[in-house]
């Protein structure tokens, strides 16, 4: 039978791995090899360093993060082929059929304890996804992210709407002029996030023929359903219908509304000198504006003058028209609400709503939500919901690590460069790995990543 023997000597105690063998009718112990000396109750075997050879460098801080916020929001309950594609789609996007070459350049399969992966068992992977009740892990992430944004005060909802092309020709659909002014096959996605720190609640996807304003109205009932009362939507979810449903459901919202004919006349009538007043002067980020309001259906409709953008886009104007009428109503802009909150702060929140914009150039930037270039529906369909997975942990890691000033992104960037190192002892062909040093960014990140919350 073979076991470790403790040698005590003067320099200390030295690990053996020994077996007991019959000579000469006498039972000893015959030295297979020697392990080292013990330190902290493991062997350490002394070596030169120029017998030391690096085998492998592989990525392992960033995954490692990744993994962490992942396994904090529950992801991790999901299918391991899953999670490759997600932690991928934030550190380099390879396709499908160059994962398993780039995986062995990284540790991720070590952290997510795989032993192997194929091309094949990822395609598998994203037929599974899209059959999964996705609603449960949207749910999960929801209870997470609603907890953090009742604690720090942010509990709005933002709703809003993005088009995503794709290819394919067996995916049904017909080509349409997109918000990129691009005529191709297109989807809708409706994305709702919390106002402070852009976490994700839920999304729904559409075709590209339906109506703005019909998604808006079933992501509101959405929000109801959910248990959210308040949201700040765009312009294009205004209609007279939606801000009746939105009061029959008791859904307080701040919402853009569209100039139309009903709402020019009207502005054509109003006295712009009594809104251009230094009382009705907002302060927003990057300019101010002049507010003025009036009752409308069971709220209000608050009147926005922005005397610097009225210069630039009448000058644009004038180049290529001349219709008084419409140039006297470049200026304006309209929000309906139906809060207690006071008009100057309505309009702060309204145009401060970039929240969701940040988080959709995120999924189609450094998530590359889109082009979808993939076959099947169902493809896309699982695609969209990697990218969903890849932003809640891009939007946990940012909301760890806001005092200090680092975006999401720029983390990942800092924290790619943390290696694990794969060393040999030519002589004693003893394998062993040794992560690089973190320097002081990676070190603070990995800090709060790991303090909770």
């Amino acid at each position: 039978m073979v076991f470790v023997r403790k040698i005590k000597k003067k320099s200390g105690t030295y690990l053996a791995e020994v077996e007991s063998v019959w000579e000469n009718g006498k039972t000893r112990q015959k030295v297979i090899k020697y392990l080292g000396k013990e330190v902290d109750g493991k062997p350490v075997k002394r070596v030169k360093t120029s017998s030391i050879k690096v085998t492998a460098a592989k990525k392992h801080l960033d995954i490692e993060i990744i993994n962490h916020i992942a396994s904090e929001l529950g992801i991790t309950d999901i299918s391991k082929e899953i999670l490759i594609m997600v932690y991928s789609q934030l550190i380099e996007r390879p396709s499908i059929n160059k994962m398993e070459e780039w995986l062995s350049y990284t540790d991720m399969l070590d952290i997510l304890k795989i032993k192997n992966i194929s091309t094949s068992k990822l395609y598998d992977a994203l037929d599974g996804l899209n059959n999964m009740d996705f609603s449960k892990i949207e749910n999960k992430l929801s209870s997470i992210f609603s907890s953090i944004s009742d604690i720090d005060g942010n509990n709005a909802v933002i709703i809003d709407i993005t088009d995503t092309y794709f290819e394919g020709n067996s995916i049904d659909g017909v080509p349409r002029r997109g918000k990129e002014e691009k005529v191709k096959k297109l989807m809708q996605i409706a994305l709702a996030v919390t106002s402070g720190n852009g976490f994700p609640l839920f999304h729904r996807i559409y075709k590209g023929n339906i109506s703005g304003k019909r998604i808006f109205l079933e992501m509101v009932s959405l929000l109801k359903e959910n248990g959210y009362s308040s949201t700040i939507m765009d312009r294009g979810a205004y209609s007279a219908k939606n801000i009746e449903s939105i009061n029959k459901l008791n859904i307080k919202a701040i919402c853009g509304v569209v100039k139309d004919k009903y709402f020019r006349n009207m502005l054509l009538k109003i006295d712009k000198n009594r809104i251009y007043r230094k009382e009705n002067r907002v302060e927003l980020k990057n300019t101010h504006v002049y507010c003025s309001s009036m009752e409308f259906m069971d709220g209000k409709i608050i009147i926005v003058y922005n005397p610097f953008l009225e210069s630039l886009r009448r000058e644009y104007y004038y180049e290529h028209s001349e219709d008084e009428d419409i140039a006297s109503l470049l200026g304006y802009s309209l929000i309906y609400h139906n809060t207690s909150i006071p008009d100057d702060e309505v309009v702060r929140k309204y145009y401060n709503k970039d929240t969701v914009e940040r988080a959709f150039r995120k999924m189609k930037g450094v998530i590359s939500l889109r082009p979808v270039r993939v076959w099947l529906m169902s493809h896309v369909y699982a695609h969209i919901k990697i990218c969903y997975l890849s932003y809640a942990i891009l939007s946990m890691l940012e909301y760890k690590i806001k005092s200090t000033g680092i975006s999401g992104t720029d983390a990942l960037n800092i924290l790619s460069t943390g290696y694990n190192v794969y060393l040999k002892d030519t002589e004693s062909n003893i394998e062993w790995s040794e992560n690089i040093e973190l320097s002081k960014k990676q070190e603070v990140i990995r800090n709060l990543v790991y303090k909770n919350r």
